[in-house]
């Protein structure tokens, strides 16, 4: 099977959507990147099986997927986070673009259920979940541990309503109050700590992420309960859980069915200071989550799952030997 893929790779997402389809090569498969569209849009993917398109969804975009498809091209449309919001015009025409691309796609293949069932009902054949998974090179050696403990969170900045919205922020300054041997770490979001035991890290690239988890002896994954969130991947539990690292996680979307068998535990809204007290003064069950979570993550290898991301690949080809062009 010959593959396209194209993506942004400035788009942090593409190392869990776009990227791993890369690991076909391994099953001989002929896979090529196609970054930024530009082989796409210029016309030059019309001898491949399959194209994937990891959220482009432009007008030029649609045009050139639009020409493939009538070309037996089949195409396979992903996207990890909720694009669309009712109430603003720019939303709505974000809305109508990922419709028609919807429309056009013949597999469409997401992180959620819930996303998945938004696309089936805003018109797309059919919509596959494929969960994040963790590539190889997501590894490294945990550093001694200190006399200290560190509770970290890596968070975009879309997290900052969950920060306001849970209270974190007067949590942890709570639990600094409290332990004198805890230090908070985050990276992609500051907290606003006292900086004596706090550092913010702007940027963790994904090839170091794994070093920058392992420093952490606890790692927090608060959402709150809002559309958006409730369509996200789980994949930061299994980035913790992978580096062995207990995890505290909203009970709500991605993480809702998870808990000590994954290596962490679920955290309703007014619990946070209980909980985060409670996995920070016991170091026994926090090495207990540690193995569970380590059991876990090992399953959530790539290189284990490589079959979730080809089957929508060559579903979509069977489609596109199987339908007529799209009409115009």
């Amino acid at each position: 099977m010959r593959v396209a893929i194209v993506t942004s790779q400035r788009v942090v997402n593409s190392v869990y959507r776009a990227l791993p389809l890369l690991e076909l090569r391994r099953s001989g498969e002929q896979v090529h990147l196609d970054a930024e569209g530009a082989a796409m849009t210029a016309g030059r993917l019309r001898d491949f099986d399959v194209v994937h398109v990891f959220r482009y969804h432009e007008r030029e975009t649609r045009r050139a997927v639009r020409a493939l498809r009538e070309a037996g091209v089949a195409i396979v449309w992903d996207n990890d986070d909720d694009l669309s919001s009712p109430n603003e015009l720019r939303s709505q025409q974000t809305h109508a673009q990922l419709v028609e691309m919807l429309q056009l796609a013949h597999v469409v293949t997401t992180t959620s259920p819930v996303l998945a069932q938004q696309y089936r009902e805003w018109g797309a054949a059919e919509a596959h979940v494929v969960e994040n998974y963790l590539p190889d090179y997501y590894a490294a050696e945990r550093p001694p541990r200190g006399g200290g403990i560190v509770v970290g969170w890596t968070a975009a900045g879309e997290h900052a309503y969950d920060l306001e919205q849970l209270g974190i922020r007067a949590t942890l300054e709570r639990l600094l109050a409290a332990h004198p041997e805890v230090r908070v770490v985050s990276a992609g979001l500051q907290l606003g700590l006292p900086p004596d035991r706090y550092t913010y890290t702007e940027v963790v690239q994904y090839q170091e992420l794994a070093r920058y988890v392992g420093a952490f002896d606890v790692g927090i994954a608060p959402i709150a309960d809002i559309p958006f969130n409730r369509a996200k991947s789980n994949v930061k539990v299994k980035e913790y859980a992978a580096m062995g690292v207990p995890w505290l996680a909203s009970p709500i979307g991605p993480y809702a069915g998870l808990g000590e068998k994954q290596g962490g535990r679920l955290v309703p809204d007014d619990r946070w200071d209980a909980e985060l007290e409670r996995l920070v003064s016991d170091e026994r069950t926090r090495r207990r989550l540690t193995k569970r979570g380590a059991k876990w993550a090992s399953g959530q290898r790539l290189r284990r799952n490589l079959g979730a991301w080809e089957a929508p690949l060559r579903r979509a080809v069977a489609l596109a030997g199987a339908r007529e062009p799209i009409a115009r």
